[in-house]
């Protein structure tokens, strides 16, 4: 063989064992290797940053609760009752009393607000009574009263209910009102206080 083939033969191998080795990467540097493959590295989180709040419950509606009476509107004298004229010819002939401890159909729970009583010795006599409690309890005592001999029906005028005892006359009888949490009683003994009930409901009830 030819010197001169076999010198640059060798010459060819060393220059492409110098070329290989210039190609061969150098390691990656420990920062890249720490971006990358660290177990330090945070991943991203799959769930949502913010915490999820739980929906509150929505409560259900309630029922309206049945208007109720302004008690500005419940007299605070039972010389403010009704109009003036229509008490005086009412009561003006009878003589006021003490009115406590007098025990009528009231509501469960009732707060007694006005007690009124006049006589005129054992003939005529006129007992009032307002009370109030919640609407509820004024319209199960409503209800209650068709036991005692009461006969109910509304009233056009002041739209209460309207409860008359049995037996009873214009001179004569046990009436009750009620309405929105409002219980009137009252009794009479050969006195007509219709007229003067209707005012007094009107000016309670509106």
């Amino acid at each position: 063989m030819n010197r001169a083939f076999i010198a640059v033969s060798g010459a060819l191998l060393i220059a492409a064992a110098a070329l290989l080795t210039g190609c061969v990467p150098e390691p990656p540097s420990p920062a890249s290797t720490a971006t990358v493959d660290s177990p330090s590295a945070t991943a991203p989180s799959a769930s949502p940053t913010g915490s999820a709040s739980t929906p509150t419950p929505t409560a259900a509606p309630t029922a309206p609760t049945a208007p109720t009476v302004d008690p500005a509107a419940i007299p605070e004298s039972c010389d403010d009752l009704g109009a003036a004229a229509t008490r005086q010819q009412t009561v003006g002939g009878l003589t006021a009393q003490h009115a406590d401890g007098f025990v009528r159909p009231a509501p469960a729970n009732a707060t007694s607000e006005l007690s009124c009583n006049w006589i005129q010795e054992e003939s005529a006599g006129v007992l009032l009574l307002i009370s109030t409690a919640s609407a509820a309890e004024v319209s199960t005592g409503v209800d209650g009263l068709a036991a005692q001999g009461y006969e109910c029906q509304a009233a056009e005028d002041f739209g209460a209910q309207y409860c008359v005892k049995a037996g009873g006359t214009a001179q004569t009888e046990d009436v009750v009102v009620a309405r929105d949490g409002v219980w009137i009683s009252l009794e009479t003994v050969n006195v007509d206080a219709r007229a003067w009930l209707s005012e007094i409901s009107s000016q309670i009830f509106g």
